[in-house]
């Protein structure tokens, strides 16, 4: 069964890489810049990455698309700390690749960003690498929940996936000052709670 549900996903996930197929950068110099600002650069994992699998390489959706198809079985049974060394080392059409030491397999980060600038893929990579050591540009009273692998009150996104990385799976709705989330973390075994951006509650299931 879970073979026949790898296979499923693994279709699901060729359709919609597929569909990010015109290319991430607009043209030649801001494929340049890229490279340029970002490859063989000394960089660090900004969040905790569990990615998923990918064939025989490791996927890294920033796209939302997997966490909206519910895919928790692909996740592949890795944990990358935050603030791991992590270098960037190009892109194709559909993401940008990266290694990371103690890992043999490639790391490929499905983005947004489509005939994009290099500021739009930046914002975008920001969630995932880092010029300097993470823990540095936190909050002090936020550090200690960080570094313990926690969440807190008044968390915002960016410190969450940084103590728990990106979620399985997001719902929303609109409320009165910003979108109301739920967050769930199937490892975990958590709901999270954000109002506008910001951690008010949470709870096992």
């Amino acid at each position: 069964m879970r073979q026949k549900l790898e296979c499923l996903i693994g279709v699901l996930l060729y359709t919609l890489i597929a569909c990010h197929s015109i290319g991430i950068l607009q043209g030649g110099s801001q494929v340049r810049a890229f490279r340029e600002h970002y490859v063989d650069q000394p960089l660090y994992t900004a969040m905790v990455i569990q990615p998923y699998r990918y064939n025989t390489e490791y996927l890294i959706d920033l796209t939302g698309s997997l966490a909206d198809l519910d895919a928790s079985a692909l996740r592949a049974p890795v944990v990358v700390p935050l603030g791991t060394p992590i270098a960037i080392v190009g892109l194709d059409h559909q993401h940008v690749l990266a290694r990371i030491p103690g890992h043999t397999p490639l790391f490929r980060i499905l983005v947004r960003t489509q005939r994009g600038t290099l500021d739009d893929l930046a914002q975008e990579l920001s969630l995932v690498v880092s010029k300097e050591p993470p823990l540095q540009l936190v909050d002090p009273e936020i550090r200690p929940f960080i570094e313990r692998q926690e969440v807190a009150r008044g968390m915002v996104r960016r410190e969450v996936y940084m103590s728990w990385g990106l979620p399985d799976k997001i719902t929303s709705v609109p409320g009165s000052a910003g979108p109301l989330e739920e967050w769930i973390y199937f490892s975990r075994h958590k709901h999270l709670f954000l109002d506008n951006g910001v951690v008010t509650n949470w709870q096992q299931y």
